[in-house]
Formats: structure tokens, sequence, C-alpha cells
């Protein structure tokens, strides 16, 4: 999945990868920093609500980092901030950040042009190893109550949208993770 912010001149990509085996998240992570991206960053898919929770948490990032309102120095950490919906880089980490025993594993990818960030891609695949799988980024029943309860989405949030019929399930949990996305970038 790859799609461009145009009004800040900025593209994402993000892959999902299964079977992983990471060892050293730190080694790693040290190591995508040298791809050609301004941001590259590793997240549990586990708690991915779907391409538009990746999306819009990229941007809020790229936004906060352009105004001035960023939390992090880093464009990496500050997307993970948007992406776990949490004010504190040590609660984001804990929640949404990988490990050396995470198997799913969420890539996402930031760079300033479309080739830089298929390139991005394509060389991080190769140092996280496992197998490709972009269908683990998208919201399942599976992974519902673990997003519910990782960003303190209550059944209350999730009935007054589908009871309005704006949204099944699936789709009022992603409308509500984006949400929480936003309202981080609010309080900036």
């Amino acid at each position: 999945m790859i799609d461009v912010i145009e009004e800040l001149g900025v593209w994402v990509a993000a892959a999902g990868f299964v079977d992983v085996h990471l060892g050293d998240v730190e080694l790693l992570m040290r190591q995508m920093k040298r791809l050609p991206a301004m941001a590259v960053q590793l997240l549990n898919a586990d708690l991915v609500a779907g391409w538009w929770h990746l999306f819009f948490a990229a941007l809020n990032a790229v936004k906060a980092m352009r105004d001035g309102t960023n939390r992090s120095r880093e464009l990496g950490m500050e997307f993970l901030l948007y992406a776990s919906a949490q004010r504190q880089i040590s609660k984001a980490i804990r929640l949404m950040g990988v490990k050396p025993e995470t198997g799913r594993v969420a890539l996402v990818v930031i760079a300033d042009s479309r080739e830089k960030a298929e390139t991005a891609i394509k060389q991080a695949s190769k140092l996280i190893g496992g197998k490709r799988d972009d269908k683990i980024l998208e919201l399942t029943k599976d992974k519902a109550d673990n997003i519910k309860q990782a960003f303190g989405i209550t059944d209350g949030e999730i009935e007054a949208q589908t009871a309005e019929g704006k949204a099944d399930l699936l789709d009022a949990l992603a409308n509500l993770v984006i949400e929480h996305v936003a309202l981080l970038a609010a309080e900036t």
C-alpha cells in the first residue's frame, strides 16, 4: 500500500509481515534509519486498524513536525505516538512497538518521493525477514477486542456509531481509532 499526502509532499507506504523473528530490535531500528526515507517505523501489526489508521497517523506526524508541535525529535517516533494515540514515547513503544518476539509486523515508510518509499520498503523487507502479507494490516474480528482495549474504546462508543447506521462493527472501530489519533493532534 502506498499513497501520497499531496499537500505535504510526502509518500506513505506500508507492508505487513508474518512469521518474523526480529532478534535485536535496537540494531534493526538503527539499520532502518539508514534507509532512503524520512522515517521508517515498525509496529505490532495486531494493533493496526487498517491502512487509514496508518495513513492518518503519518499525516498528523508530518504536520506536527512541520508545525513545530511535535513531541519527539524524530518523525518515525512521532508517527508511533500518533499511531498509538499516546502522548508519551514509552507508552507508545509499550503499546505498539515491536519486541524480539513480535511475529506479525507492520512496516511504515514516510518518504519525499514514491521511488524512495518503494526502495525503503524493499530494503526493509530484507532486514525484517519473514513472509510479506499485507492482509495482516486489515482490521479483522480477531483483532477487534485487543484494539478496543489498547485504544480505550468503549462498547458505548461502538454502539453509538453502529446504532446510527454509520458503520458495522469493524468500520466503527476503525473510525474510532482514527478519531483517537486525531484527538491527539487536537491536543497540541
